[in-house]
């Protein structure tokens, strides 16, 4: 990798079968915002390959990091990385299913579907947990707030 120049090396590593794997060297040039994979994919067909891809998104991924750790706390620190973590399998496993599903119109449709269903079901989550965590002024009566005691003295 060389950086300092704008520009990284990657090599990313390809299963062909279960004993074999291609590597491929891909230049991202982060001046000219531009990538370019030796397997040539998009000089030939104007369609980003998937090593290009996975460079673009580990790239991306560098820059959300770099903003979490602009903010410097270390008990928020091991939480930011799972985060991260969390962030780059997502990145990883959409990739793939996106890549699956854009062989078809029928498989494109499924997959909107199936992102519609889970932002549903996530949004509802949310929700949930929201109104679980919060005791709103309508619940609070005077029974609950005899209940709580007022902090120790030192």
């Amino acid at each position: 990798m060389n950086s300092a120049l704008g520009y990284s090396v990657y090599e990313v590593g390809e299963q062909v079968s279960s004993s074999i794997f291609n590597k491929f060297a891909i230049i991202y040039d982060s001046v000219a915002a531009q990538v370019k994979c030796q397997c040539l994919l998009y000089e030939s067909r104007r369609i980003l390959c998937r090593h290009a891809l996975s460079v673009l998104s580990f790239e991306q991924s560098k820059k959300v990091k770099r903003q979490h750790t602009d903010i410097k706390s270390s008990h928020d620190k091991p939480l930011l990385e799972l985060r991260s973590k969390r962030f780059d399998e997502l990145v990883f496993r959409s990739q793939n299913i996106c890549e699956f599903s854009s062989k078809s119109e029928g498989l494109t449709t499924i997959l909107h579907c199936a992102y519609d269903n889970v932002m549903v079901e996530m949004e509802e989550l949310k929700a949930k947990k929201k109104r679980t965590c919060s005791l709103s002024h309508e619940d609070a009566n005077l029974e609950s707030v005899n209940e709580l005691q007022s902090p120790p003295r030192i």
